[in-house]
């Protein structure tokens, strides 16, 4: 079976190193991005499993990728995008969710509860529908019985 494919697009190096030392020593087969400019390119590559996509970033911003993706899809879909943040349920936030699959505040959020986040993203069929609270607001993702966070039900391709 191939490795799940993630990748990191978070302007804070320590933060970017500790995701992707987390994700690797997991098993996951991990690229990351420093700034938006970075992020978009990788992005657009497509075929990621998961993207950890921070709101705010350099160059571009997480919300502004995800609307470039969007009006542009990759050849190869992006399964999931969830957004990186410290924000919590303001007008930024509900952009981002109308964009993506959900959210984590990075603030709120430790090692394990992170892993079990990010495998609720990646297996949404075999996730609990109690998935870990990583401060964000559960939801039900499309065509999944099993919830994740977010508001928006915007789920699918990114």
């Amino acid at each position: 079976m191939n490795q799940p494919r993630i990748l990191v697009v978070e302007d804070e190096e320590y933060l970017r190193d500790l995701y992707e030392e987390i994700l690797t020593e997991q098993g996951y087969y991990v690229e990351t991005a420093k700034d938006g400019n970075e992020g978009v390119v990788k992005v657009k590559k497509g075929g990621w499993d998961l993207v950890l996509l921070d709101v705010i970033l350099p160059g571009m911003d997480g919300i502004e990728i995800m609307r470039v993706i969007k009006n542009n899809p990759p050849a190869i879909p992006n399964k999931k995008v969830v957004f990186l943040t410290n924000l919590d349920k303001d007008k930024e936030m509900e952009q981002a969710l109308a964009l993506g699959d959900g959210y984590i505040i990075k603030s709120q959020v430790t090692p394990d509860v992170l892993m079990g986040k990010l495998r609720t993203y990646l297996n949404p069929t075999n996730g609990s529908s109690d998935a870990p609270d990583a401060g964000a607001v559960p939801e039900e993702p499309k065509g999944t019985a099993g919830t994740t966070d977010g508001a928006s039900g915007a789920g699918g391709t990114a």
